[in-house]
C-alpha cells in the first residue's frame, strides 16, 4: 500500500510519497491451478505422445525391413538346399568322375586289420 500526501509550498505543489510495507504476496486459492502450469503440462504430454508415436513408427519400419530380409534369406536358403541336393546326387557324382577322367574300379579289395590297435 502506498500513501500519498500533498504539501503546498508557495503556490506550487510538492508531492511527498510515503511508503508503507504491506503484504503483497498473492494468495493462491485452494483448488486453483495456474494457467501456465496447465499449458506446460499439456505441452509436456503432447511432446511425450509425439515421441512415442514417432518411436513406434520407426520401430515398425525397422521390423518391416527385417521381415523382408528374413523372407529373402529363407528363399536363398531353399535355393541353396536344392543346389546342395543336386550336387550330392549320384548322377552328378558320376558326371564329375567322367569329367575328371576317373575310372571305375574293376576289383574292390578291403583291408582287414587283426591287431588290437585298429580296434581302439
Amino acid at each position: 500500500m502506498i500513501t500519498t500526501s500533498k504539501i503546498v509550498i508557495g503556490g506550487s505543489y510538492c508531492q511527498i510519497k510515503l511508503k508503507t510495507k504491506t503484504n503483497t504476496r498473492k494468495t493462491i486459492l485452494p483448488g486453483f491451478i495456474s494457467p501456465w502450469l496447465i499449458v506446460f503440462l499439456f505441452l509436456l504430454i503432447a511432446g511425450i505422445y509425439v515421441y512415442c508415436i514417432n518411436n513406434g513408427a520407426t520401430k515398425g519400419s525397422q521390423i518391416k525391413q527385417i521381415e523382408n530380409e528374413i523372407s529373402r534369406l529363407e528363399k536363398e536358403n531353399e535355393q541353396l538346399k536344392i543346389k546342395e541336393a543336386e550336387l550330392k546326387s549320384l548322377y552328378r557324382l558320376e558326371q564329375s568322375s567322367k569329367t575328371l577322367n576317373m575310372i571305375t574300379p574293376v576289383e574292390i579289395s578291403y583291408l582287414e586289420e587283426k591287431s588290437a590297435m585298429a580296434m581302439k
